[in-house]
C-alpha cells in the first residue's frame, strides 16, 4: 500500500471499530449494525489494511483493542458525533419536531414523568415517536452512549455517587426524600412513626438488589447508622416491595415516587437522620442536546415532573404539612 493510499480511512470502518470498543464484542457490534459478524471481521481486517497497523487482537476470548485500535475508535466516535451534531444544526434550522426519540428511564419515572410525556406528545405533537426502555442508571447511560436511546432519566441516591456526562448534556428534573415505608396495621395509634434508621435496626427489610442504586444507598446509610439490614425480601419490582411491606414481611426505605399508590395498608414517613434524597436527572448527548426535537420531548418531561411534585406534602412529616392532615399516611393507595 502506497503512502498516498494510507491518506484516508473509511468513515464506516471507523464507526465500525468504535461500535466493537463501546460493545465489546465483534458479535454485540454486528448486531447493533445489523451485519453479520463475518462482514464486521472482514471490515476491520480491511481497516487495519488501510491504516498501516494492527488495530485488534484476536485471543480464544474474543477481540481485545490495540493501542492503535483504541485510537482511531476514539477518532471514529469524534466522527459520529460529529455527523450527529451537523444533523442537529439542520434540525434547527428547520425546527424539526417530527421522527423517533428513544428514551431509556428508570422504573419509577417510566411510570410517571415518562408515562405522562408520552400521552401529552401523542395529542400535542404526534410526530414525534416516543419509545420508551425501563433499564437501572448505569444501563440507560450505556444505551445513551452507544447511540441506542437518545435520552436517559437515571436517579442518583446519597451515597452513590453516578458518573455523567459534562453539564451541557445533563438536566435536573427533580429532587425529593426518601421515606420509610411500614405495614400501617403494624403500628398502634400511639406508636410514633419511624423517622431514623437507628429505629428500624431490629426490623426485617424489604429491599431492592444490592446492585440497584436505591438498594445500595439504603445498605450503606444503614452501615453508616451503625447496623446491617436484614433482608428478607429482595426485588426489583416496586410493586412486589410495597406488597412485601404491606403484608407484613418488613420495612423499606424508597423515594416516594417510586410506592405504588394502588397498593394500601402502608405507612409513609419522612426519614430525618439520616435525610436521605434522590436525584432525578435527564442525560442527554451534547451533540443532540439542542435539537428541537429533544428540546420538546425535555419540556414535556419537565411539565410532567412539576405536576407530580406537589403531591410529595402528603408524605408524614414534610415541611408544610399540618400535624393533622395526612391523607396518605395510614393508606397509600386511598
Amino acid at each position: 500500500m502506497t503512502g498516498a493510499d494510507r491518506a484516508f480511512l473509511d468513515a464506516g470502518r471507523l464507526r465500525l471499530l468504535r461500535e466493537v470498543e463501546l460493545r465489546g464484542s465483534i458479535a454485540a457490534a454486528a448486531r447493533a449494525l445489523q451485519l453479520s459478524a463475518s462482514a464486521v471481521s472482514q471490515q476491520l481486517a480491511a481497516l487495519e489494511r488501510e491504516a498501516g497497523v494492527t488495530l485488534v487482537d484476536r485471543t480464544p476470548r474474543g477481540v481485545v483493542l490495540t493501542g492503535a485500535g483504541r485510537a482511531l475508535a476514539r477518532r471514529g466516535d469524534d466522527l459520529v458525533q460529529l455527523l450527529t451534531a451537523a444533523r442537529a444544526d439542520l434540525d434547527r434550522l428547520s425546527g424539526a419536531l417530527a421522527g423517533p426519540v428513544r428514551v431509556a428511564a428508570v422504573a419509577s419515572a417510566a411510570l410517571g414523568p415518562v408515562s405522562a410525556a408520552v400521552v401529552e406528545l401523542a395529542g400535542a405533537a404526534p410526530g414525534i415517536e416516543l419509545s420508551v426502555v425501563v433499564a437501572e442508571p448505569g444501563e440507560s447511560l450505556r444505551l445513551l452512549q452507544c447511540d441506542d436511546v437518545d435520552l436517559a432519566v437515571v436517579d442518583e441516591y446519597d451515597y452513590v455517587p453516578l458518573a455523567l456526562p459534562g453539564p451541557g448534556a445533563v438536566a435536573e428534573l427533580d429532587e425529593e426524600p426518601l421515606c420509610t415505608v411500614t405495614a400501617a396495621a403494624q403500628r398502634s395509634g400511639s406508636e410514633s412513626a419511624p423517622r431514623n434508621l437507628a429505629d428500624l435496626a431490629d426490623r426485617p427489610w424489604v429491599m431492592p438488589p444490592e446492585d440497584a442504586a436505591c438498594g445500595q444507598a439504603v445498605r450503606l446509610a444503614c452501615r453508616a447508622s451503625g447496623f446491617e439490614p436484614r433482608v428478607r425480601w429482595i426485588s426489583d419490582d416496586m410493586l412486589v416491595l410495597a406488597r412485601a411491606v404491606a403484608a407484613g414481611h418488613g420495612v423499606a426505605v424508597l423515594p416516594r415516587s417510586a410506592v405504588p399508590p394502588e397498593v394500601g395498608r402502608l405507612a409513609l414517613t419522612a426519614l430525618h437522620r439520616p435525610a436521605l434524597r434522590r436525584r432525578l436527572r435527564v442525560v442527554t448527548r451534547p451533540a443532540t442536546a439542542g435539537r428541537p426535537i429533544i428540546e420538546r420531548v425535555l419540556s414535556a418531561l419537565r411539565r410532567s415532573q412539576t405536576a407530580v411534585a406537589p403531591h410529595r406534602h402528603l408524605i408524614r412529616g414534610l415541611p408544610g404539612e399540618s400535624p393533622s392532615s395526612n391523607p396518605r399516611g395510614s393508606r397509600a393507595g386511598s
